[in-house]
């Protein structure tokens, strides 16, 4: 149960430890989306733990497993991707699913499983690409509405 908390608070801290080479005004501009997708990915979560899509582990409480994956790893990634790739649809969305299908098929599942994070149950690898997929849209759009609506303003203002 130790090595599991010291792999949940590395979870969570070390990919955190990248964000200050993300620079200030990208990290301003890309955390308004990360923050409402992790907000999603948690509503997710919840919605397919209770249809028993997956199982999360205990954790450390009062935070499941799930947590220290989302708001570090998945949180973090989710501003890089979109630091590397925004307005560039196509790579994002290539570069977003080769990462995906690398994480699910090529042993991240395995991993998450064996480290008691988590577990596909009533899912396919398929289906959770799929999920991993449509989040990856809602993040991008997320993005682009905000450009968008601060876009509009600034034209506004002129």
């Amino acid at each position: 149960m130790k090595n599991s908390k010291l792999l949940y608070l590395a979870l969570l801290i070390l990919p955190w430890l990248t964000v200050p080479l993300l620079g200030r005004n990208s990290l301003k501009k890309y955390l308004p989306a990360t923050i409402f997708m992790s907000t999603f990915t948690k509503a997710i979560d919840l919605f397919g733990e209770k249809k028993k899509w997956w199982r999360f582990f205990k954790g450390i409480p009062p935070l499941d497993s799930m947590n220290f994956f989302n708001f570090g790893p998945y949180f973090v990634s989710s501003l890089w991707i979109l630091k590397l790739t925004y307005r560039k649809f196509p790579i994002y969305l290539i570069s977003n699913t080769i990462l995906h299908i690398c994480f699910i098929y090529l042993g991240g599942i395995k991993l998450v499983n064996r480290n008691k994070i988590f577990t596909l149950e009533k899912l396919t690898k398929f289906q959770y690409l799929i999920i991993n997929f449509l989040r990856a849209l809602i993040l991008y759009s997320f993005q682009y509405i905000i450009d968008f609506s601060h876009s509009k303003k600034r034209h506004s203002n002129k």
